[in-house]
Parts: structure tokens; sequence; C-alpha cells
């Protein structure tokens, strides 16, 4: 293959990765964030495990 057809494939891959990756890591730290105030809120401990399950993951 042509240098200029890796670098295609290249700002390819990383443009997917971006578009892909970057929105569910903002979403997931909203979605911790609401986990821990639910928890807060109602002590329920479903709520902790959940915020701590997806918060090793964020």
């Amino acid at each position: 293959m042509e240098p200029l057809n890796l670098a295609r494939w290249q700002f390819g891959i990383t443009t997917v990765y971006h578009y892909f990756f970057v929105p569910i890591t903002i979403g997931l730290s909203l979605a911790v964030a609401l986990m821990q105030s639910f928890w807060m809120r109602t002590r329920n401990p479903e709520w902790l495990r959940l915020t701590k399950f997806f918060g090793k993951l964020f």
C-alpha cells in the first residue's frame, strides 16, 4: 500500500474511535454522577453497587 492510503486508514480509524468513545465517556460520567446522587438520596445499596461498578469502567 502507498503511504497516502495508510495515512487515510489511520485517520479514519482515529476518527471513528474519537466519534464513538468520547461521547460514551462523557455520558458515563453523567450516569455515574446521577447514580451517586440517587444513592445519597435513597440509601438504596443497589445504587451504590451500580455506582462502584460503572465508576471502575469510567
